[in-house]
């Protein structure tokens, strides 16, 4: 992992078609070290943000910066810092979460022989996916699946996570090894932009909220 740079939002517009504008005037720093929670209804843009900020959208206007470039003119450079839970929950079927696990941390340039293997295991051990994530992911569970996304997003130890609903699917004691690890991550000094309908999840990690819809 490199130092975590800020994430810089300027100006930022997103607008569908001529007369559906989802966010306007919107400019916001995301310093390393801090959490901040993404609150709304369903269809008030939590989503279309995190996608601008995954560089998987492009803005209508104003750009988005990480360490000083421009994300989405940088985009390969910028996700080698990124891990991502989506709310789309794609992955690939025909691998096993070991085997995503580790071409997430190959893709990285981060591994090692000698000690990867044992990091591996000690995030899936963090995240409770058991010895079923040998077995295609096209026929795991939708528990299976989101603890699966939330080790790939984690992988390789990114300075930024953009997680959309992360919680989604997760049994108590999943939820509560993930909230740890989430903890821990923005202790480290890196930088956690989270959704979730769960409050209580949010007011336990956020020192920092962001409203949408978001039109100023």
């Amino acid at each position: 992992m490199q130092s975590t740079g800020t994430l810089n939002v300027q100006a930022l517009q997103k607008r569908y078609g001529a007369n559906s504008l989802i966010i306007s005037g919107m400019s916001h720093r995301f310093e390393p070290g801090t959490a901040t929670g993404l609150i709304g209804a369903n269809g008030a843009g939590k989503t279309t943000f995190l996608r601008l900020l995954s560089a998987a959208a492009f803005p209508t206007s104003g750009e988005v910066t990480y360490n000083g470039f421009n994300i989405h003119k940088n985009v390969h450079r910028y996700l080698a810092n990124v891990g991502i839970v989506s709310d789309t929950g794609d992955l690939p079927q025909f691998l096993t979460a070991e085997e995503l696990v580790e071409a997430v941390i190959r893709s990285r340039g981060l591994w090692n022989e000698q000690t990867s293997p044992a990091e591996k295991q000690r995030l899936f051990d963090q995240v409770q996916l058991d010895e079923r994530r040998n077995g295609l992911i096209g026929t795991y569970s939708s528990g299976m699946m989101q603890k699966t996304m939330i080790a790939a997003a984690l992988a390789g130890n990114p300075s930024v996570l953009l997680l959309d609903e992360p919680f989604r699917a997760l049994d108590t004691d999943a939820v509560d090894s993930v909230m740890d690890l989430l903890k821990a991550f923005v202790r480290d000094g890196r930088i956690l932009l989270i959704s979730s309908h769960q409050k209580a999840y949010l007011q336990a990690l956020c020192t920092d909220y962001i409203e949408f819809p978001y039109v100023r």
